[in-house]
Order: structure tokens, then C-alpha cells, then sequence
């Protein structure tokens, strides 16, 4: 194993955990991190086919806060806070398609670009309705949000740079794969009795993958994987050559990316973009585990397997079924490790864990992360 380190890099310390036990069964932990870290970066807050036609809306929580995704009729993703302007009342619920918005409460209606339309009795006589400034300053609250690789990403406070700026090293990275050309083979979501930073610590534990996941290979496999931090958010691992048993997955080729230079045709690349991204991508298939941390012992996973556009037709229905199966398969299996792990942190032994210095590199940085932003230095 080699580590590849493109970004800087401010802390190597291995040994002792860097987060106590309690930091992952606390729930005052885990509302300082929604307010350290979920309110002040940009998250994962959902997929833009989940609002695929124009009109349509979802409903998704961030940081505990109620938000609403939408696509206006001009095509265009538009995120809002989720609250009616009179009263505060969380507009929708479930998603939607109906075009227009409208709180239950007393009826106040709002198209989908957030601009209020309907005020019923505004000055109790029928009919009646504010005046246009008034319209105005009470459409719905817009969040700060921007659109990567089929997710939408926002942030609550104001950024400290653009999504542009904060994804550069990867864009960089990933420039010759055509990421503008994704078709969602498959989706599902997992609820998991563990708290998030354990959901992402699995994700870079690659010492656990021959012993958790046979389908990937022997142990010799997990020794190919290289460390690589591209910045100090963004973390994870490549294997040059593929992950073994993941390449084999149909007789049918999955069409690739555009063209996929030779060189990186066999690469699989991991990484996480802090806090709540988890991302895949091989030539020929991407993957996203977005995240939303629900209380201290509950997250929710929602993933989502996607190939180039090329394989939308039914010649590569076959190809589809089986790598999602695959996938899937992977993380069914991340599952009940996540709840007992979780288990585990309500023992005492659990504050003397030890981080290994040839395995836990990028599990130590993460965790020296999410130390950081609790103690506001990050």
C-alpha cells in the first residue's frame, strides 16, 4: 500500500482514537455537529432525478432543518426552506409533482420557483391578495444550493467558497470521465441503527473488505488499494488496477464514461466528500451513498448506482441488474457490522481503541476532521 497525499495535510497521528467513545452515542454530540458541521459546508441533500420532471418537488431534511428541492417549469433545481411564511408550517411532505405548493394550514399556495401565488381571504373579503412587494418579500426562503454528478448539495450558512472551489481536486482528478452523461440504473435507501461517523469510517476501512465483502477477493486485494487525500475534505482510496471481483460482474461490457483514457480504465477510486458523500467511480459505473444523520444512533443511506447513458436501453438491462445487485449486495452486508460497531461504543473498552498506522490513516484524518470543526477550527 502506498499513500498519496495531493492536498495538504495538517495532522498524521496514529495510535490512540482521536474521538471518544461517547462521540458516538452522545446526543449532545451530535447537535453540535449538526450545527459545526452539517449547517456550515456543503452537504449532500439529495439527487436531482428526484425532481427529474419540471414542477415537481422533495421534501429532505438538513441539519434537522426542513428543506424542499424543486424544479421549476423552466427546468431549473431551486432549493427552499420547507416553511410556509405565515405561520411557519413545513409545507410538503411527500414529493410531488402538482406544479404548485400549498400549506395545509390555511392555503397559502407557492409555485415551484418559491414565488407565493395564493393568500386566500388576505384581508378577509374574497378574493383579496397582497400587493406585488409584499408577494415578493414573502416567497418561499431559497438556500444556497448547486448541482454535481446527479446530487444536489447545499449549504445553510454562508459559504466560505463556491462548490466549484471546494470540489476542484476531484473535478481535476475525474476531468476525463464524462460524469455529464448519467443514467440512475438503481436506488435504495437503508436505515441504520449507527451513528454517521461510523457509516463513513466503514466506508474507509479497506482492511475489512476481504473479511466483510468475499466478493471483492482475497486479502491480496485489499493490499492494492493506495490512500489518497486530495484536500483535507476530500479522502479515500484508489485501486489502480480495479477492485477485484467487482470487474467480472456480467458477461455484457457496461459502455464507459466517454473516453475513458487507457490508463484509467481499470481504476476504481473511493472517496468521501466531507461530510456526507460517499462516492465510487469506476470507467463504466458510479455510485453515491448520500447520508442523512438522523440522531446519534440513526442514519439514513440513500444510494444510488449509476452507468453512462449510452447503457439506458434494454440490450443492457442484464448489465444493470447485475452490477446494482453487487452493490447492493456490499452494502446489505455493511449493515448489521455498522449496528454492532454502533454496540460498541456504549463500552468503556471503546475509548481505548488503536488505530493502525498501515491500515487507519484516512480513518485518523477524518476523525481529526470532525475533532476540528466541533473545537470551530475548521
Amino acid at each position: 500500500m502506498t499513500i498519496e497525499f495531493t492536498g495538504p495535510l495538517t495532522d498524521r497521528s496514529i495510535g490512540s482514537s482521536i474521538l471518544p467513545a461517547d462521540a458516538y452515542t452522545d446526543p449532545a454530540v451530535f447537535t453540535a455537529e449538526q450545527h459545526a458541521i452539517f449547517e456550515r459546508r456543503w452537504v449532500w441533500a439529495g439527487f436531482t432525478h428526484w425532481v427529474e420532471k419540471p414542477g415537481s418537488s422533495h421534501p429532505v431534511t438538513v441539519a434537522g432543518r426542513p428543506l424542499l428541492i424543486t424544479r421549476d417549469l423552466t427546468g431549473a433545481i431551486r432549493v427552499f426552506h420547507n416553511v410556509c411564511r405565515h405561520r411557519g408550517m413545513v409545507l410538503s411532505e411527500e414529493p410531488s409533482t402538482r406544479k404548485r405548493l400549498r400549506c395545509p394550514y390555511h392555503y397559502w399556495t407557492y409555485d415551484v420557483d418559491g414565488a407565493l401565488c395564493g393568500t386566500p381571504y388576505w384581508d378577509r373579503s374574497k378574493g383579496s391578495a397582497p400587493d406585488q412587494e409584499t408577494r415578493d418579500a414573502l416567497a418561499l426562503a431559497p438556500v444556497a444550493h448547486a448541482e454535481w454528478a446527479g446530487m444536489v448539495l447545499v449549504c445553510l450558512g454562508e459559504p466560505e467558497r463556491s462548490l466549484d472551489e471546494a470540489l476542484a481536486p476531484l473535478r481535476e482528478r475525474w476531468a476525463p470521465v464524462g460524469l455529464d452523461r448519467l443514467h440512475l440504473a438503481a436506488e435504495d435507501t437503508y436505515e441504520i441503527a449507527a451513528n454517521w461517523k461510523l457509516v463513513v469510517e466503514n466506508f474507509l476501512d479497506f482492511y475489512h473488505l476481504p473479511f466483510v465483502h468475499p466478493q471483492v477477493g482475497p486479502a491480496a486485494a485489499a493490499l492494492d488499494i493506495d490512500d489518497v487525500v486530495l484536500a483535507d475534505d476530500i479522502l479515500g482510496g484508489c485501486y489502480p488496477r480495479g477492485a477485484a471481483g467487482k470487474a467480472a460482474k456480467t458477461q455484457t461490457p457496461l459502455p464507459m464514461f466517454g473516453d475513458v483514457p487507457e490508463g484509467l480504465r481499470d481504476r476504481q477510486d473511493i472517496f468521501c466528500v466531507f461530510p456526507n458523500a460517499l462516492v465510487f467511480l469506476e470507467a463504466d459505473w458510479f455510485q453515491v451513498i448520500g447520508f442523512e444523520p438522523v440522531a446519534a444512533d440513526r442514519t439514513v443511506e440513500h444510494m444510488a448506482v449509476f452507468v453512462d447513458s449510452s447503457a439506458a436501453g434494454p440490450e443492457f438491462t442484464d448489465a444493470r441488474k447485475a452490477l446494482s445487485a453487487v452493490l447492493f449486495e456490499v452494502n446489505d452486508q455493511d449493515v448489521p457490522i455498522l449496528e454492532r460497531m454502533q454496540r460498541g461504543r456504549r463500552s468503556p473498552a471503546a475509548d481505548r481503541n488503536h488505530l493502525l498506522p498501515h491500515w487507519d490513516q484516512i480513518t485518523a484524518r477524518f476523525q481529526l476532521l470532525v475533532a476540528s470543526a466541533l473545537e470551530g477550527r475548521r
